[in-house]
């Protein structure tokens, strides 16, 4: 009777003090609202013990209690994360002043100790629930046929379920295509409601799993270890927040079931599983030998046959040199008929392994391919350049004798193509080994692909004020009548010199020189743009035009005022 009093006394000071709390807001503030319902909240609070079911009266009723066994174990594992949250919550708002933190500081406080509570009673009681309700299985009846049949019965649904998914991914898939927005809606909705029933199908399989499950712990049948397979797997997808506590209550039910033979029979389950998982390794196919799949098992029997083929060549051998000083062999004789016999050993035993994998001697030339694909991978870059020289040879976009340009800097005469690499020769008489891959895997410029003519560009440029069209009649008369190597004339090409007026720049006039020259002139690009520059340079001199200089104009105000004294 005491501790109630102390109970109710202690919940008046707690209400007082938030009322005072409350008091400090004026009731025309926006925070006045928050902090009534935060007080509110925090008054209806209170500690309840979870409930579970332990004495159930048939069959529907202890599934019910085990899936109350199930969520509260799942509430003691999600506990402790909540309560490091409200506990951080709590560090920061003790740090504040303000009414609202205060009353904040007060909810959270209430609700860690609710949850420290809770997480105490599991922890306490949990054990002794989950015996009480393992003791109630032995009294009641599960009707094992009847869940089997309704297994049979769930799983042809949940194949209807899932074939009617993949239609509606795909018209889903179709609507997506054709931009159908009201369709592709339609179908969303189709297919989430579809989801749905999948899991509620799952989760009907997870009972009904459970209740076979059930019958075989009752009547201790050592098949339960395969059925708790399924319940876990159905778990998963109807409800994976369940599969960790639904897992360690199945072991506990084992455990109480089979006692220490739980372990025997667990192991034994773990045995079965990695055998059957090494099984399906050792005989995965890694590649085909024309009708004959190789798996890592003969693979490995390959490999044993060979290494006993190696030792019993290498005890012949020994052998052989033994009985040299008995039978008085000589030398030479003896390593002969060693050696022979070593490398007959050694092609026997290979010849073995490869009947004994199931390959016969009309698959080497396809062991063959497969080791040179081996090899390809090893020397890659090798294969690569190999590859790429054969291309460059049937495709002859570039051929010898061409005139190309990898970069700006790299620049010649193409003298060699040979399987790995290509020779070209600079103009400066160096000989670059370039690598047969660069030219199919990056840009390169062919100067002389279709023919040998080329157009150049030779920028010059004038001072302000020149009469422009005086620039131009002045330069094509001068490159009319110098002895330059350009063409004048071309049966398909229009090879006009030309010159366009390009830009108004900082400090000149900008102009171009177009001119077709071929053959050698070329292949010298910055000697023949000098030679066309040499005779711009003149004519402009002869005519009397600028050639500008970079310069700058500076303007003086003449607003400002300023004298200059002159001391004689």
């Amino acid at each position: 009777m005491k501790s109630w009093i102390i109970l109710v006394f202690s919940l008046f000071l707690y209400s007082q003090t938030l009322n005072d709390i409350l008091k400090q807001i004026p009731e025309s503030s926006p925070n006045y609202s928050l902090a009534k319902i935060l007080i509110l909240k925090t008054n209806t609070l209170k500690f309840e013990k979870p409930v579970i079911n332990i004495n159930p009266k048939n069959e529907k009723e202890y599934l019910s209690s085990f899936f109350q066994l199930v969520k509260l174990l799942n509430l003691s594992y999600n506990l402790p994360k909540q309560i490091n949250e409200l506990q951080d919550k709590i560090i920061i708002l003790q740090s504040q002043t303000d009414p609202i933190s205060q009353i904040q500081l007060q909810y959270f406080q209430k609700n860690l100790d609710i949850k420290n509570k809770i997480l105490n009673y599991i922890s306490n009681n949990f054990a002794a629930f989950e015996e009480k309700l393992f003791n109630k299985l032995h009294l009641i009846k599960f009707n094992n046929e009847v869940a089997k049949r309704n297994i049979e019965n769930l799983k042809n649904q949940l194949t209807k379920h899932q074939q009617k998914l993949e239609k509606l991914k795909i018209e889903l898939q179709k609507w997506k295509l054709l931009n159908n927005k009201k369709n592709i809606l339609i179908t969303q909705q189709e297919i989430n409601k579809t989801l749905n029933n999948v899991k509620k199908l799952y989760k009907n399989l997870l009972n009904e799993e459970l209740i076979i499950w059930f019958y075989e712990l009752k009547n201790k049948n050592k098949s339960a270890f395969k059925t708790d397979d399924f319940i876990l797997e159905y778990a998963k997808k109807a409800d994976s927040s369940i599969y960790k506590p639904l897992n360690q209550i199945i072991i506990d039910y084992e455990k109480f079931t089979f006692g220490a033979k739980v372990f025997v029979y667990g192991a034994k389950k773990e045995l079965e599983i990695f055998t059957q998982k090494t099984l399906n390794i050792i005989n995965y196919p890694i590649f085909k030998v024309g009708n004959r799949t190789i798996t890592p098992l003969n693979f490995a029997i390959f490999i044993l046959v060979l290494i006993i083929g190696w030792f019993i060549g290498k005890y012949y051998k020994y052998i052989i040199y033994r009985l040299r000083h008995k039978k008085n062999i000589s030398y030479s004789t003896a390593t002969l008929l060693a050696n022979m016999g070593y490398y007959s050993i050694l092609t026997l035993s290979f010849l073995i392994a490869l009947k004994v994998v199931g390959l016969d001697l009309s698959s080497l030339a396809i062991i063959a391919g497969a080791l040179s694909v081996g090899i390809g991978f090893g020397l890659q870059n090798v294969v690569s350049n190999f590859v790429s020289g054969i291309i460059l040879m049937f495709e002859r976009s570039i051929k010898v004798g061409d005139y190309i340009q990898i970069d700006q800097d790299t620049r010649g005469e193409v003298v060699d193509i040979s399987m790995r690499s290509t020779v070209i020769r600079t103009n400066d008489n160096i000989n670059l080994i370039i690598p047969n891959q660069s030219f199919i895997q990056n840009n390169v410029i062919n100067w002389t692909l279709g023919d040998d003519i080329v157009r150049f560009r030779v920028p010059f440029g004038v001072a302000y004020g020149s009469d422009i069209d005086k620039v131009e009649k002045v330069i094509l008369n001068a490159i009319s009548k110098a002895n330059l190597p350009y063409i004048k004339k071309h049966s398909t090409l229009d090879t006009t010199p030309l010159v366009v007026f390009m830009e108004m720049a900082d400090s000149s006039l900008n102009f171009e020189l177009f001119v077709w020259v071929k053959g050698e002139y070329a292949r010298r690009p910055r000697r023949t743009r000098s030679e066309f520059l040499k005779v711009i340079y003149k004519a402009l001199n002869e005519a009397g035009i600028n050639i500008p200089f970079p310069q700058q104009d500076l303007h003086i105000k003449d607003s400002v005022p300023f004298e200059i004294r002159i001391k004689k």
